[in-house]
């Protein structure tokens, strides 16, 4: 089984883009998507995140779904499993998202062939299982629990989680399991797979695998990760496989040096003093103006005299960012009876 995570398919990146970069950098996604597909494994799984977002256009579901189905008809035998994650969900459960769309497509063509994770805790194949994205922070617990009592022995728990995030705490849009959890899972019998961070690492002696994504689709994906990797289980091993070197598609270039390497994302770097800061931006500006679309996204992590903080900002990733429930933290905030009239006003707006 071929794991996967974090495809990002039909990603939304404005900052330090053109509208064809923009374009481009999608058609790009999906065909590094088939060449994941490609990698010749009979049964492949993505842990999470399938699409950038909750809504996208509808061309690239269908886009998505030939590239699912063609690769299905070409391998007779192969298999599909779609675990959830949370960009594929929302709050409001009776809006369908664009994953949940393609999903019911490529089931009602393919049957058992494609399946869906998206309940809780639940067999995937062979000695593989997987707790999905979940709607809260107890949800989620309570799926842990379940698993924390099975016998695993000698199986891997595919998971789509933070594992360390500082961000974490105090929301439900973006879940954390917490080092007890681990623990908890892994005197079960787990070995924990991770998707959803997209830089990779392993944590207590393998046992704890955060995958990170395969394909880089933003500046933050490249930063301190030298390459991507995708995770091939079989006969009770987990082994990573390049997917890509960040070198071939990341270069961090002095804002005052004239050559930039062909790559796809590039970031300005260096430091200026404040009366050359204009100079900064016109000549970053200047470089994304004329380098062509092929450059998916320029960023501008110069630092400039006196302005320390600005450059630490840059190294914030995007993702977690995002993933801040804002909401959550205001409602901890709240009485009981404040909290439950907040909500009731949130509902209606939905």
């Amino acid at each position: 089984m071929l794991v996967i995570n974090d495809l990002h398919l039909s990603p939304n990146r404005t900052g330090g883009t053109t509208p064809q970069s923009q374009q481009n950098l999608r058609d790009y996604m999906r065909e590094r998507f088939q060449f994941l597909l490609g990698l010749g494994q009979s049964e492949v799984v993505c842990n999470g995140d399938f699409f950038d977002g909750f809504n996208v256009d509808t061309a690239e579901v269908v886009k998505a779904y030939q590239i699912i189905a063609d690769w299905l008809h070409d391998n007779p035998q192969a298999k599909f499993y779609n675990i959830q994650g949370n960009h594929d969900w929302h709050a409001a459960g009776s809006k369908l998202s664009s994953w949940h769309l393609m999903n019911h497509f490529l089931t009602s063509h393919f049957g058992e062939r494609v399946k869906v994770f998206d309940t809780g805790f639940e067999h995937v194949s062979g000695n593989t299982y997987c707790i999905p994205h979940m709607p809260n922070t107890e949800l989620f617990n309570m799926e842990i629990d379940k698993a924390r009592r099975f016998d695993g022995k000698g199986c891997f728990l595919l998971l789509h989680c933070n594992v360390k995030n500082k961000f974490c705490d105090e929301r439900d849009h973006s879940l954390g399991i917490t080092d007890e959890q681990l623990g908890n899972l892994m005197r079960a019998g787990f070995t924990c797979v991770v998707g959803h961070e997209h830089i990779g690492y392993t944590l207590r002696g393998g046992r704890v695998i955060v995958v990170g994504a395969q394909t880089s689709s933003s500046i933050s994906d490249c930063i301190g990760d030298p390459s991507k990797e995708a995770l091939l289980i079989e006969d009770g091993t987990a082994t990573p496989i390049q997917t890509q070197c960040t070198a071939d598609v990341y270069a961090e270039v002095d804002w005052q040096e004239d050559h930039v390497p062909a790559v796809k994302f590039v970031r300005f770097v260096g430091e200026a003093s404040a009366v050359q800061a204009a100079d900064v931006i016109s000549r970053i500006s200047k470089f994304r103006q004329g380098c062509g679309d092929d450059i998916f996204v320029v960023t501008n992590a110069v630092k400039i005299a006196g302005h320390e903080a600005m450059a630490d900002m840059a190294e914030v990733s995007l993702e977690n960012v995002k993933a801040y429930d804002v909401v959550a933290a205001i409602l901890k905030e709240l009485t009981p009876e404040e909290g439950r009239v907040v909500r009731g006003l949130l509902c209606q707006q939905s």
